[in-house]
């Protein structure tokens, strides 16, 4: 369980930087700010480091290897899914300018439909043939 629960936060992140980069490019040509190759490292870099952060923030879903924690449907929740939401949370918070806050929020949002789809995942477990 503990290696699945470590495979799946890595494809997590893997899956959201490629979908953050793509949707930040998205936002970056329908905004028209500048040259787009010169923002396109830039862009590369932001969803690393936001994406990297989210990852960190998710790290505690590692504690769902226990099994006296997997039974108990709240704190898996918690556990999964209490950091990448409080990420979104704080955005609200910040005093950033509000393409910033619409930029981190679009990232986490991205970060936890992806986390959640593997989560789906983990539930389902493996098909076991009658």
């Amino acid at each position: 369980m503990g290696k699945t629960i470590l495979i799946n936060l890595f494809k997590t992140f893997v899956f959201s930087v490629i979908i953050s980069i793509a949707a930040i490019s998205i936002l970056h040509a329908i905004k028209k700010i500048g040259n787009f190759s010169d923002a396109l490292p830039l862009i590369c870099m932001g969803a690393l480091n936001l994406n990297g952060i989210l990852l960190l923030m998710a790290a505690p879903a590692i504690f769902l290897t226990y099994p006296s924690i997997w039974g108990k449907p709240v704190m898996r929740l918690f556990l999964y899914f209490a950091g990448p939401l409080a990420f979104i949370l704080t955005d609200f918070t910040l005093p950033l300018s509000s393409a910033d806050t619409i930029l981190y929020i679009m990232v986490g949002v991205i970060f936890i439909v992806i986390h959640a789809i593997f989560y789906y995942k983990l539930l389902q477990g493996p098909k076991q043939i009658r």
